[in-house]
């Protein structure tokens, strides 16, 4: 105690003003500024799954910024940290986390920038998973390199190339699991304009691996997958206020999947060609018209296209080897009134899938009313008739309704949605959702307020079992003068498809997921109180806990986090008082452990110093 009262005499002495800072200069071209948070405090950790251990703690949060010649040759940021968490710093990691993050960029605003980007994370916390979904926490590190190199040259086609590779790995609290994934990326760009035609190209090559945790995949899993992409567009100016554009997309991936040391290797390889044209005009002010049209030779990997931007994923279902799909449509708006309008669409498909081929057409109305209804609604709805050519016809309906009303210091505000029986990717399917949102808002005077809010949504196959998401949440806050508090509650359920970056929610799909897909459900619960008496001083506390179940490769798994988070901060000049407690708990049942527990205490002082 006697040496943490010395240290905390010995910061406040350098909170007295101190003079003014320059830039440090070495040489005749290389200029630098350079400033950072020190924190210096008690910190003490215990808990299952880590290593109890108390005592003084010392950490910095850097920031190291300047240039090399002139700011336009070549400028760089490095920002490293030691021994930062959520008490000392504004890092979220509930463990004392080190690591640097740098950047450094060359020729900026010539016909030739280049950048190039690393990061090093060494013992933080971090999410196994996703909003909506069960998440799970893990502690580890990870690293990151990118390199990034652009050819502007007036006139010529522009090309950018890109290279990134990243790696990470961490244990998840409550497991003896480990996480592990490693990916690399090179992509092309280039774009010119010829003869009023913007043309654009692409390419892009990809390479992942990752190992996943048991009670995820059913056993300790291993995948890797590579593959690339290349494809081009081109879009031009048309009469009658028109426009058009074309688009080609070709990708060919390769995934093998083990599911246990024993298992045998599933592989997966698939080839996408997708084309689209399209064209939209606007002869009158008031009338629009369109026309599009579309084939893919492989209905497997289009649906997959469509769960992630970028990487390799391994398709959700298999439709078989032969699938294609060919839609060709045109559509008619026109605005009637300032705040009526009205559309039409038609859309005839070709489809083959599961052995079979399949025709049919889809015809859609719309009517769109912008004018406030009783000065509170305002709404559009269509109708979809569908029909397949197996003798199947089906009558769909799809509704929005908005609601916005002031009565005296009470403010409301709300969303219906809702579909039936429209239109999905495979003809023989379609789509019902709901969903809903309400937002009340009441200003009880200038310094008291009171908002509560609700959302929800539901979405499935009509005609099919098993392929419905849900979620739901309510949130209320009030707030009185310095003191405002909060409350939460969420659930969901669904399906997921498990992947290097965790869990993406798997849209409606017909027939049964493939062997990553895992079924869940969650709820959650939770708020929190924060109040700020006195200037400069601000206490918090939040409460949350979340159960969530899992079925993965016939694992199932009761899952639940518990998060207590209490924290109090003092600034004076340019000193800062951070003290803090945190409580969290993890538990997953067919990780065959018990759950996991980390309880953390600190109390410090920092102090920002501009070295030079």
């Amino acid at each position: 105690m006697q040496r943490f009262a010395r240290v905390w005499v010995w910061f406040l002495l350098l909170g007295l003003p101190l003079t003014a800072h320059a830039q440090l200069k070495l040489g005749d071209n290389l200029e630098m500024t350079s400033g950072g948070l020190l924190t210096v405090g008690y910190n003490a950790t215990s808990g299952d799954f880590v290593q109890s251990s108390h005592g003084i703690q010392a950490g910095i949060g850097g920031d190291v910024s300047g240039y090399y010649y002139n700011p336009n040759f070549l400028n760089f940021t490095i920002i490293p940290y030691y021994n930062q968490s959520h008490f000392n710093s504004d890092s979220q990691s509930l463990s004392s986390a080190s690591g640097v993050n740098a950047v450094a960029n060359i020729f900026t605003g010539s016909h030739f920038p280049g950048s190039v980007s690393y990061r090093y994370d060494y013992n933080s916390t971090g999410i196994f998973g996703l909003a909506n979904t069960p998440n799970f926490t893990a502690q580890g590190s990870g690293q990151g390199l990118g390199i990034n190199w652009s050819v502007l040259v007036p006139g010529w086609p522009t090309l950018s190339v890109g290279y990134t590779h990243g790696s990470g790995t961490g244990n998840v609290y409550g497991t003896d699991q480990t996480t592990n994934s490693r990916n690399q990326t090179f992509n092309l760009r280039s774009s010119y304009t010829w003869a009023d035609w913007n043309l654009n190209g692409f390419y892009d090559h990809y390479t992942q691996h990752s190992d996943f945790p048991l009670f995820l995949a059913g056993e300790e899993a291993n995948y890797n997958g590579h593959g690339n992409d290349v494809g081009f567009s081109a879009g031009r100016q048309l009469p009658w206020n028109g426009q058009m554009y074309a688009y080609y997309n070709r990708s060919a991936f390769t995934n093998d999947y083990q599911n246990g040391t024993d298992a045998p290797l599933s592989n997966t390889s698939y080839t996408t060609s997708t084309e689209s044209v399209g064209a939209t005009f606007h002869p009158i002010l008031k009338l629009s018209l369109s026309a599009s049209e579309s084939y893919t030779n492989n209905l497997s990997g289009f649906l997959l296209q469509n769960l992630a931007s970028n990487g390799i994923l391994p398709p959700p279902v298999n439709l078989g080897a032969s699938s294609y799909s060919f839609t060709v449509g045109g559509g008619v708006g026109y605005q009637f009134t300032n705040n009526l309008a009205g559309s039409m669409q038609a859309t005839h498909y070709q489809q083959h899938y599961y052995g079979q081929t399949y025709t049919g057409t889809y015809l859609s109305g719309t009517v769109n009313y912008a004018k406030r209804l009783w000065n509170t609604f305002s709404f559009s709805a269509g109708i979809v008739d569908s029909y397949n050519g197996i003798g199947s016809n089906a009558l769909g309906f799809f509704g929005n309704v908005n609601a916005s009303r002031q009565l005296g210091r009470w403010e409301l505000s709300g969303n219906l949605s809702y579909a039936i029986n429209t239109q999905s990717q495979l003809i023989t399917y379609s789509n019902s959702n709901y969903g809903y949102s309400a937002n009340l808002h009441r200003r009880f005077s200038n310094r008291v307020q009171w908002t509560a809010a609700f959302n929800g949504s539901h979405s499935g196959l009509s005609a099919q079992a098993g392929t419905s998401s849900h979620s739901e949440g309510y949130t209320t806050s009030l707030g009185y003068k310095w003191v405002q508090v909060n409350a939460l509650y969420a659930t969901g359920s669904g399906n997921a498809l498990l992947t290097n970056g965790g869990l993406v929610p798997l849209p409606p799909l017909p027939g049964q997921p493939d062997f990553n897909a895992v079924a869940y459900s969650s709820e959650t619960y939770g708020g929190g109180v924060a109040i700020s008496p006195i200037k400069r001083l601000s206490i918090a506390g939040t409460y949350n806990r979340s159960f969530s179940h899992t079925l993965a490769n016939a694992i199932a798994s009761r899952n639940s986090q518990e998060l207590f988070d209490l924290q109090l901060r003092y600034h004076f000049r340019r000193i800062g008082f951070n003290a803090g407690a945190t409580r969290f708990s993890q538990g997953i049942s067919a990780a065959g452990t018990r759950p996991g527990s980390v309880n953390s205490y600190y109390a410090g002082i920092s102090r920002w110093f501009d070295f030079f």
